[in-house]
């Protein structure tokens, strides 16, 4: 019988037997279990009165702990009362036996763990608050980070697509952006296929700026300060035990979004009219000669898109007497900009045979004197006589042409150096150099952006930029400036504009490169005219020339290249003197192709007899290629 201790005691206390039957129980064990005395004591075993999970678990685990060590303690179970489980505290000890315990009687205390276990549940939701806040917060920083980060329209939609598959925890996603014409332009996809995702309708957009759930995807509208920039869909992942997507989360960013795409646009519509400014100061019209070809490049800055003062140049500055410059005033902006075109504008003026290089120099340091803006600016300023191939230069502080001869390796000219325009220390006097250039030989002119890097020596910029150019002495030019610029610039980490200039002299060659499409056939045949004119030929010379090399160019580019528009056939033409003194036209036109052997039974072949008709000599040979070689007197009147 239990005294009024073992009834009164603030804790359950129970006895069993050796299989776990109750054989006493307290008051209060039975207030909690909500059953009478005679309902447990006897009747029924402490693992029935646990919730399944505590009888697994005392059958596994807590009975053969009382049978090898006697004892466990403040093990944490449910009870199954009449209101529910009730989360306790169990201790037990298995008696040895006593005059007052029998041996396999185990003693059991029971402390109620209500109170705890609330505490614990509003503690674990308090952290999965703050863990979602803190997820949110992550979230939120890594994709506006991202966003304000991101240059032009394209910029900030990578960013986006990309934190939507990332910290904001979409499986995909597809971006619209708006269109003014169209309304929504082509979708942009992360992580899905482009043109799987529905698109969105703008009607249904109106007014909405929270993110709302349709169609198992996540929409969520970008608004502007205005109007609407585009439209985000994202795909959740819909694995067992997936965290939905954050709908508060991708609103926030939805308007982050709106606003970078707001501050995209005004960026691109600014850095538009900059280089539209720029190229506009850069417009010019190489004088026409076929003596020189010329190709040029402007490339801004990578990382701040905005007016310049690089600049170049080519004009005649006399008969026969081609200048070339390439020039970078300090700073940026339209400062710099205007005082280029001054600066520019300055050249043209003091240019001319009797000045030179060293001379215009001198005199455009007075110049800058009332140009604060142009203050030492840096200068490469050249004059090519297209008669002789003599090249006079001189370089004011700027970085040396480089001179690639058509046989040789390429070699920086170092002379005719002097400090740049408006410099503290300039010289009274500025010297120039000279150099002859062979047919054939080619000059390249550039700003020190091209070669200059942060992480690197300016000696090794300008091996960097010698090795870059060797063996492109036959490309043709415009193919050099474009692969130069690519592969100089390929890192894109210079903040520095730059300007590209490269010359060809031809002397008394013509050389062209005609695509296979033969696309520039009627510019080729224009130039192959006149100079042909240039070099005393009669009219009725040209006008046979002409046609046969139009007919060896169409031949080459059907039969050699199969109309290839990434192939090109080169056209050289010179002037040969014979023995008896009289001048012929010698034309080569050479394809890296191989011609088709003529169909008998088909009427081809007739280009090849209309250019026979049409010169006095033709020769075709099929080496590394095909090259068909043409004859002509340059005056078919002469005897």
């Amino acid at each position: 019988m239990s005294d009024d201790r073992w009834d009164d005691a603030p804790c359950g206390l129970l006895t069993l037997d050796r299989d776990g039957t109750v054989l006493d129980a307290n008051r209060t064990v039975l207030g909690w279990l909500g059953r009478e005395r005679a309902d447990v004591v006897g009747g029924a075993r402490l693992q029935d009165l646990l919730a399944v999970g505590g009888r697994i678990y005392w059958d596994t685990h807590l009975a053969p702990l009382l049978h090898v060590d006697g004892r466990f303690d403040e093990v944490a179970l449910e009870l199954v009362t009449a209101s529910g489980r009730l989360p306790v505290v169990m201790s037990a000890a298995a008696s040895p036996g006593s005059e007052d315990v029998p041996a396999g009687v185990t003693r059991v205390a029971i402390h109620s763990a209500w109170e705890r276990s609330r505490y614990e549940q509003e503690l674990r939701a308090a952290r999965s608050v703050a863990e979602l806040s803190a997820r949110r917060t992550r979230a939120l920083q890594h994709a506006t980070a991202a966003l304000s980060s991101a240059l032009g329209v394209d910029g900030v939609a990578a960013a986006l697509l990309a934190a939507a598959v990332g910290p904001l925890g979409a499986r995909s996603s597809t971006l619209w952006l708006t269109d003014p014409g169209t309304g929504l332009g082509a979708g942009l996809a992360e992580g899905e296929a482009a043109g799987s995702a529905a698109a969105p309708v703008l009607g249904d957009l109106a007014g909405r700026r929270e993110a709302f759930v349709e169609g198992g995807r996540v929409v969520v509208p970008l608004h502007g300060q205005s109007t609407l920039q585009g439209v985000l869909s994202l795909r959740p992942y819909d694995d067992p035990g997936a965290d939905p997507l954050d709908l508060p989360v991708l609103t926030a960013v939805g308007q982050q979004a709106g606003l970078a795409l707001d501050r995209a646009h005004l960026y691109e519509q600014s850095a538009s009219v900059a280089h539209e400014l720029q190229r506009s100061l850069l417009a010019i019209a190489p004088p026409d000669d076929p003596r020189f070809a010329v190709a040029t490049t402007y490339r801004p800055g990578v990382e701040m898109l905005e007016v310049g003062g690089d600049w170049h140049d080519i004009f005649l500055a006399g008969d026969g007497l081609l200048a070339l410059c390439v020039g970078d005033v300090v700073g940026r902006g339209l400062a710099a900009a205007s005082a280029m075109g001054q600066l520019r504008s300055a050249v043209r003026a003091v240019a001319g045979p009797e000045a030179g290089p060293g001379r215009l120099l001198s005199r455009l340091d007075r110049f800058v004197e009332q140009v604060e803006a142009a203050s030492m600016a840096t200068l490469a300023y050249a004059e090519l006589d297209l008669a002789t191939g003599e090249l006079r230069y001189a370089c004011a502080g700027h970085p040396p042409p480089l001179l690639v001869p058509a046989d040789g390796e390429p070699r920086l000219l170092w002379d005719g150096r002097s400090p740049p325009l408006g410099a503290f220390t300039r010289p009274q006097h500025r010297g120039e150099a000279r150099v002859r250039l062979a047919e054939g030989d080619r000059l390249l002119l550039y700003t020190d952006g091209l070669v200059e890097r942060r992480d690197r020596t300016l000696d090794e910029g300008f091996e960097l930029l010698r090795e870059t150019v060797t063996g492109s002495a036959d490309a043709p030019l415009e193919e050099v400036v474009q692969q130069l610029t690519r592969s100089m610039l390929r890192d894109e980490s210079t903040r520095d504009d730059v300007c590209v200039l490269l010359l060809s002299w031809n002397g008394s060659v013509f050389e062209r490169h005609v695509g296979a499409d033969l696309s520039t056939l009627s510019a080729t045949r224009h130039a192959l005219g006149g100079w042909l004119a240039s070099r005393g030929a009669d009219r009725d010379t040209q006008m046979d020339v002409v046609l046969a090399v139009s007919e060896a160019l169409a031949n080459a580019a059907e039969h050699g290249l199969r109309g290839d528009p990434n192939e090109a056939v080169r056209v050289r033409a010179v002037v040969d003197r014979r023995a008896d003194g009289r001048d012929d036209v010698v034309v080569t036109v050479h394809d890296r192709g191989q011609w088709r052997t003529p169909d008998p039974l088909i009427d081809r072949g007739r280009g090849l007899r209309i250019i026979e008709a049409l010169v006095d000599d033709m020769l075709v040979r099929h080496e590394q290629g095909t090259t068909v070689v043409l004859r002509s007197r340059l005056q078919k009147g002469s005897s």
